[in-house]
């Protein structure tokens, strides 16, 4: 069975998030990075954390065209499995993260893990992700009406799900509701033994669906 863990890897410093990526990346799916490890180690950080995992850059995305296109590019030339974009900003600036992201993975944001306005045009936002030509959705791990609406209207596109952990969703839930991979950060990094953590995590989906 694949993995289907994605790492959100929130820290700041560059040793411990290295240390964290040599000891956890090859159990799990990927590694997220949001903004707090890239402002405080730059992008170049991505690269370096890819000798040990496939990387997700979180930076959802929403601006216009040329600056989103601009991001991409640099993201795509450090090396990064996949971006994060945000979808509500109109089909154009979507086409042109999937444009400049060439053969990198682009995820686009259509409902959020806590309450937000995206809550009353997510029907709307698949298809607007959808014709942009994404290769994966966002969805809530701990909003489980939202998930399953994601679900249903998805098609063939990945779901990735944050929310799990720390913010209360629950991992089997999310992966039987439609979540292809689940997205779990402090429960791990701030765990005395990360490994174990994601070891426990993973064997509790397997037993799930093996049943």
């Amino acid at each position: 069975m694949d993995n289907k863990i994605i790492f959100a890897l929130d820290v700041y410093n560059y040793d411990t998030a290295i240390e964290l990526a040599k000891n956890v990346g090859d159990k799990v799916f990927a590694i997220k990075v949001n903004w707090p490890v890239i402002l405080e180690n730059g992008i170049k950080i991505v690269r370096d954390l890819s000798k040990y995992s496939s990387v997700i850059c979180d930076f959802k995305l929403a601006d216009i065209d040329n600056t989103v296109s601009l991001i991409t590019e640099k993201v795509r030339e450090h090396g990064a499995y996949g971006i994060i974009s945000h979808s509500f900003t109109g089909l154009n600036s979507l086409k042109a993260v999937v444009k400049s992201a060439k053969e990198m993975k682009v995820f686009s944001v259509v409902s959020m893990s806590q309450e937000s306005y995206l809550d009353n045009i997510t029907e709307e936002l698949i298809n607007t992700s959808k014709e942009a030509g994404v290769y994966g959705l966002v969805a809530p791990g701990n909003r489980p009406y939202y998930l399953k609406k994601v679900k249903e209207l998805s098609g063939d596109l990945k779901i990735i799900s944050p929310g799990v952990g720390a913010q209360g969703g629950n991992i089997t839930e999310a992966i039987l509701l439609g979540a292809d991979y689940v997205i779990i950060g402090r429960s791990i990094y701030n765990s005395p033994d990360p490994e174990k953590t994601i070891d426990n995590y993973a064997d509790s989906i397997n037993n799930k669906l093996n049943k």
